[in-house]
């Protein structure tokens, strides 16, 4: 017990109410290929996929449930909840992989997607850039702190300058 008040849920009351919210957003259909032709794995069998009708959420999913997201989170707080931190744990787990999906077989409109990954699950953007020949090559000739300490004494008209000046260089 949390706060005083009795939980509303066990662990097996729990995973059946989740799979009761999935179930009411979402249905199987078979895959279909570009032409709308259904596609069929080397047995012969329909391959199926779930197609949600209305995208899960954590939040839909409180709604559903009859609890405030304050609830879910202390359901998700392992120290808090050991037997339903797990889950709430495969519950996120299927949310992220949908909106990883809608991620990765979007044309457009992701930027929503993006951000819910990034606030909601700790998703990270990385951007590499790749140099040109000529940064490249001037990386590898890059100053030393001696040979820059004498270009600014150069470019000063050959006045002191303090070590301390260019420590940032």
């Amino acid at each position: 017990m949390a706060a005083g008040r009795p939980k509303k849920y066990t662990k097996k009351g729990l995973r059946e109410a989740i799979e009761r919210y999935f179930r009411s957003i979402s249905r199987t259909i078979p895959a279909r290929d570009d032409t709308g032709g259904i596609i069929r794995n080397d047995d012969g069998e329909e391959i199926k996929v779930v197609q949600f009708v209305v995208p899960p959420s954590v939040t839909g999913m409180c709604l559903y449930l009859d609890i405030d997201r304050s609830t879910w989170q202390n359901y998700a707080d392992a120290a808090l909840h050991p037997e339903l931190a797990g889950v709430c744990q495969g519950a996120r787990t299927r949310i992220e992989a949908y909106l990883e999906q809608e991620l990765l077989t979007r044309e457009k409109g992701v930027q929503g997607i993006i951000f819910n990954l990034q606030n909601n699950y700790g998703w990270k953007q990385k951007q590499e850039v790749e140099l040109g020949k000529d940064t490249r090559e001037s990386m590898k000739h890059a100053a030393t702190y001696h040979e820059k300490l004498a270009l600014l004494r150069a470019d000063d008209g050959e006045s002191e300058c303090d070590e301390d000046e260019v420590d940032g260089l």
